[in-house]
């Protein structure tokens, strides 16, 4: 919510047409949202999990590797489902905001969005000690990568070089390509790059995530 207000109250003029300004402003703050549960959540989670033992004492339980991480995926994706439909409340009550697309294709988008973040980012628990060290990766990554994604900034306002060597690389430019395309009425076969791209993220991740997942 912050960020919204700060956007559309500050950084936007007040002779622009918010009613227009934001259905550009609402999607890509929709995958800061995906992207903060998928860098702070999870990842952060399980580290803790193992600092603890808890993860040590399920070894020797029925659980698998792929029960924990789909339970703990449910629980942040409930998070941001309710964080999502907030800032859509607050966006289309305040500031007009009108979704031109499908709904229930903007919503499939979502659902791979956060996937695919969340499952790109469990490489975090595999390289991170501890809680701290956790988060530190989780700060040197996530500012960095808001800002080179579109997610701050759009990305025909940040200069050449980004755009055409950096920003392709983030598996969070690729979100946001998707969800505001969507959000703005592009028909989906004209976004298949993203989708492709996305899958392609989200497959990878599960391997990482299954062939680095420690339990102590």
């Amino acid at each position: 919510m912050f960020f919204l207000f700060l956007t559309m109250e500050v950084f936007i003029p007040g002779e622009a047409p918010k009613e227009i300004v934001i259905n550009y402003v609402a999607p890509p703050l929709m995958v800061l949202i995906i992207a903060s549960t998928a860098i702070y959540g999870v990842p952060q989670t399980i580290v803790h999990y193992r600092k603890i033992k808890f993860l040590k004492r399920l070894k020797g339980s029925p659980v698998t590797p792929v029960t924990i991480l789909a339970s703990l995926a449910l629980s942040d994706f409930i998070v941001t489902v309710l964080g999502i439909a907030l800032l859509a409340v607050v966006a289309v009550l305040v500031y007009d905001a009108s979704l031109a697309g499908s709904l229930l294709s903007f919503l499939a988008g979502f659902v791979l969005a956060f996937l695919s973040l969340a499952a790109i980012f469990l490489f975090i628990p595999a390289v991170a000690r501890s809680p701290r060290a956790a988060s530190a990766i989780g700060m040197f990554i996530y500012f960095p990568v808001m800002f080179f994604s579109g997610v701050f900034i759009p990305l025909d306002m940040l200069p050449d070089w980004i755009v055409r060597y950096i920003s392709p690389y983030l598996p969070v430019t690729h979100a946001v390509e998707l969800m505001q395309g969507l959000w703005l009425g592009i028909p989906l076969p004209d976004l298949t790059t993203e989708v492709f791209i996305l899958l392609g993220i989200l497959c990878l991740g599960l391997v990482i995530a299954g062939r680095t997942f420690r339990w102590e």
